[in-house]
C-alpha cells in the first residue's frame, strides 16, 4: 500500500495544562513530518479516534503512571486505523488495526497493543464504541460482576452514553428491565425509543429525583453507576435491599475532583448494598468472549448503538469540550480520514 509519504501528520496538543472544564482554546493543531516505520515497526493512518471521559483523568495524570499533560503535549486516545507501511512481521499493509495512537492522523507502533479488527464482520468505528473498550466494560459490568438475571431491574446512569447504552442492552437481553438516567428529553427519547429501555428519568428535571422513585416503585435490584456524586447517592435511595451497584466512572469528577461529594456510608448499611468498582483492564481475557456474543448482535441490528461524530481532526477539542460537559449523544467520535485509500 502506498501513501503521500511528503503530506505531514498533523497532531491536536495542549495550549497549556487544562484547568477545570476543557475549552476548545485548549486545544491546537499543529503539523509535523510523518515518522517513518524503523524495523518491526509500521505506520498507522488514523480513522476513527475515540473520546473518552477518561481521558480528561489522564489529561490530569490521575489515570495510569504519567503525570499530567502541559502545554505542547498530545493526549492519548484509542483509534482504529489502517497499516499504510509494515516492517512488523505480523501485520500487513492495508491491515486495519485497533491502536492507542492518540490525537493525531499518523502514528507508529512496534505491535504493542495493536490488534487487527476486521470490517466484514463489524463497521469500523464499532471497534472503539459497542465493540472496544466501552463494550467490554459493559459486559463486565452486567455479565461478570452483577451476574445479570432475567426478571431482574437495572438502573443505569449516562444511558445515552456508549457504556449506560450497551449495560441496558445487555441487561435486556439476559430478560432484565432497564431504567436509564440522562441530562435531557431528548436523550431520553432515544434511550426509549431506539435503545429499547423501559423508561429513562431525566435528572435535570424539576421532579428530579422524585422521578426516580415514580418510575422504580419496587426499587432496582442493580445499580450501574457512571458518574458518581449526588446521582450515586440518589440512586442508593431506590436500591432495592442486597442490591449491587457497579461503580464503573466519576464524570461528574473527572474535570474538577475537589467537587467529589462524600457517599454516605449510612445508605449502603441500610440498604445492606454490595458495592463492585469495575476497572475495564481486568476483563482483557474475556474480550474475545465478549467479542464472539456482541458482534452477530451488532451485525444484525439486534444491538443499536448511538455514535456522535465530527468531521477533522481539528475539532478534535471542541468535541472533547462537548463530550465532558455532558452534550454528548452516543459514543464520541472523530472522523480523521476515509476508511479506505
Amino acid at each position: 500500500m502506498t501513501t503521500k509519504m511528503h503530506q505531514n501528520n498533523n497532531r491536536v496538543v495542549l495550549t497549556a495544562p487544562l484547568d477545570g472544564n476543557p475549552r476548545p482554546e485548549d486545544f491546537k493543531t499543529i503539523s509535523e513530518p510523518i515518522p517513518e516505520p524503523g524495523e518491526g515497526e509500521m505506520l498507522i493512518r488514523h480513522i476513527y479516534l475515540s473520546l473518552d471521559p477518561y481521558q480528561r483523568s489522564m489529561i490530569a495524570g490521575r489515570h495510569g503512571a504519567a503525570g499530567p499533560l502541559g502545554e505542547g503535549e498530545m493526549p492519548g486516545g484509542e483509534i482504529v486505523g489502517q497499516v499504510v507501511q509494515s516492517r512488523h512481521s505480523d501485520f500487513t499493509d492495508g491491515e486495519y488495526v485497533r491502536h492507542f495512537g492518540g490525537w493525531q492522523e499518523y502514528s507508529l507502533s512496534d505491535g504493542t497493543q495493536t490488534f487487527a479488527v476486521d470490517p466484514e464482520q463489524a463497521p469500523l468505528s464499532t471497534y472503539v464504541g459497542v465493540l472496544g473498550m466501552p463494550g467490554l466494560t459493559a459486559y463486565a459490568s452486567m455479565i461478570e460482576l452483577a451476574d445479570v438475571q432475567a426478571g431482574q431491574t437495572v438502573l443505569v446512569s449516562a444511558a445515552h452514553g456508549p457504556v449506560g447504552s450497551m449495560v441496558g442492552q445487555i441487561a435486556m437481553r439476559k430478560g432484565a428491565r432497564a431504567i436509564g438516567i440522562a441530562g435531557s428529553d431528548e436523550k431520553c427519547r432515544l434511550v426509549v425509543d431506539e435503545l429499547g429501555f423501559s423508561a429513562c428519568i431525566n435528572y435535570k428535571d424539576g421532579h428530579y429525583p422524585g422521578s426516580l422513585e415514580d418510575a422504580l416503585p419496587d426499587g432496582a435490584d442493580i445499580y450501574h453507576d457512571n458518574v458518581g456524586g449526588d446521582m450515586l447517592a440518589e440512586a442508593l435511595s431506590v436500591l432495592k435491599n442486597y442490591g449491587t451497584v457497579i461503580l464503573c466512572g466519576l464524570i461528574s469528577q473527572y474535570n474538577d475532583p475537589s467537587q467529589a461529594v462524600g457517599l454516605s456510608l449510612a445508605s449502603v448499611i441500610l440498604k445492606r448494598a454490595v458495592l463492585k468498582g469495575l476497572v475495564v483492564y481486568d476483563f482483557e481475557d474475556r474480550r474475545q468472549e465478549f467479542f464472539d456474543m456482541m458482534a452477530p448482535w451488532i451485525k444484525d441490528g439486534t444491538i443499536k448503538y448511538l455514535e456522535d461524530r465530527v468531521d477533522g481532526l481539528e475539532h478534535a477539542g471542541s468535541q472533547f469540550t462537548r463530550l465532558m460537559s455532558g452534550q454528548n449523544v452516543g459514543k464520541a467520535l472523530v472522523v480523521i480520514g476515509h476508511e479506505s485509500l
